[in-house]
């Protein structure tokens, strides 16, 4: 046995049972009447949301929040309510919230709303596991450190170095593999069909784009949301895929993820037939998207305007309802740009190569999202505006509703505030962290 193994047992023995003790003598997990009294209020919160009493209810949920913090289900509801207030930075902090406590909790569902309210391509934050219990970092180890003995303190001490330079190394070189067990092996034969361009997924994303040109047709509520079910289990289907052929996933698990793609877009086919019958799937609808997010707007009742204020100058674009709403809000949406060689960028509308209808569902080389008050044409917004809404705006074909001015020198000043106060936070934790440290040491 190596002598960083033996170490490291040595100290696992001698610190299980006072850990176990810590642990024991820890705060108690909620009581019963607590959990019972979030439920009571959540259930009212339920209610009013019912009722369509937005405020009220979130009112509750923050209740039922601060009696179980560590429950999923408050935070997914908190941000539910706050969606409907049109809150949207809240309600993603609020859903991520839920994702971070618990990973498997409305998965799918949280990825549906994200994406929803304009964050389909923010990453959510990945839950890392570690690598080991130890306490965390320095305060929990000084804690530790307080009620033994200097030998055993000492251990511990070494014990905590010893790990911290594996984790280090894990890190260095791409972090731990999974163990064969987590992730069988896959033959080359069958590896090699995980493209990253999977081509199993072509009729999926096919019959997707034909079905956001049936949309022309007519607007339909429940074609729009099984399209809208269909285009996450597109998305889920594709990443998994990828992970797969890179052997991140197991390649069953991706199979199911292609399976739900497939069922999904069936479901949304068949409703666009029994709608429009055939002609659902013979001409196509006109090259319109979203000026921000570049979503197919293939029918008027699904556009909004969007003022945009830059200086003196006032701009409207063609907008979908997502990106609409987030800019009601204040919060501006993010532009899709294509990213060139030389460093500049170019509107998805000035690319001749990209239809928003296909590349929705099938990704364009290169595209990215900055932000609404970064980017700036090099011809000007209102051509750029144009080319985006095919024309539709000046041609003065009217949106189905008006967002509120949306100012981007205002936008840009608020971001500027918001990054300094978080370049402060992070300053503040350092110092804190070090503080911790001399104080428990």
């Amino acid at each position: 046995m190596k002598q960083g193994n033996i170490l490291a047992l040595g100290v696992m023995l001698l610190l299980a049972p006072m850990a176990r003790a810590q642990e024991e003598a820890g705060d108690p997990a909620p009581s019963e009447a607590a959990s019972a009294q979030a439920l009571a209020v959540y259930e009212q919160g339920k209610r009013l949301y019912d009722a369509k009493d937005y405020l009220g209810a979130l009112e509750r949920f923050d209740q039922a929040a601060a009696l179980e913090p560590d429950k999923a289900r408050w935070q997914y509801n908190r941000g539910l309510t706050l969606r409907k207030l049109n809150r949207f930075e809240e309600a993603r902090t609020a859903l991520l919230h839920s994702r971070a406590l618990d990973p498997a909790y409305k998965q799918a569902e949280i990825d549906d709303k994200l994406q929803e309210m304009g964050f389909s391509d923010t990453p959510a934050p990945e839950i890392k596991r570690v690598a080991s219990p130890t306490p965390t970092g320095f305060q929990g180890l000084g804690s530790l450190l307080c009620g033994v003995g200097p030998f055993v303190g000492a251990l511990a001490i070494l014990y905590w170095m010893f790990r911290r330079s594996a984790s280090r190394r894990q890190r260095e070189h791409g972090g731990p593999l999974p163990s064969s067990a987590q992730l069988p092996a896959v033959p080359v034969s069958q590896r090699e069909e995980f493209a990253p361009q999977d081509p199993r997924l072509d009729p999926v994303s096919n019959s997707l784009a034909q079905v956001e040109h049936a949309l022309r047709l007519d607007e339909d509520a429940d074609l729009r949301a099984l399209l809208n079910q269909a285009t996450m289990a597109e998305q889920r289907a594709r990443e998994a895929l990828e992970r797969a052929r890179k052997k991140q996933l197991p390649q069953k698990a991706a199979e199911e993820q292609l399976r739900a793609a497939q069922e999904s877009t069936e479901a949304a086919v068949k409703r666009a037939r029994s709608l429009f019958g055939e002609r659902a799937f013979q001409p196509e609808g006109e090259r319109v998207g979203c000026y921000f997010c570049a979503r197919p707007l293939a029918n008027p009742a699904f556009r909004a305007q969007v003022p945009l204020k830059r200086g003196e100058d006032i701009t409207k674009v063609l907008s979908c309802p997502p990106c609409a709403n987030m800019a009601s809000a204040g919060q501006p949406p993010p532009v899709k740009v294509h990213q060139m060689r030389n460093g500049q960028t170019e509107h998805w509308s000035e690319l001749d190569g990209y239809d928003p209808y296909t590349h929705r569902h099938k990704p364009y080389p290169h595209m990215n999202l900055v932000p609404a008050w970064q980017y700036t044409p090099e011809r000007s917004l209102g051509e750029v505006a144009a080319l985006a809404a095919g024309g539709a705006l000046a041609t003065g074909l009217a949106a189905y509703g008006v967002s509120k001015l949306l100012d981007l020198d205002t936008a840009s000043e608020a971001a500027a505030a918001q990054a300094a106060t978080q370049a402060s936070a992070v300053q503040a934790g350092q110092r804190r962290e070090e503080r911790d440290w001399r104080d428990h040491s």
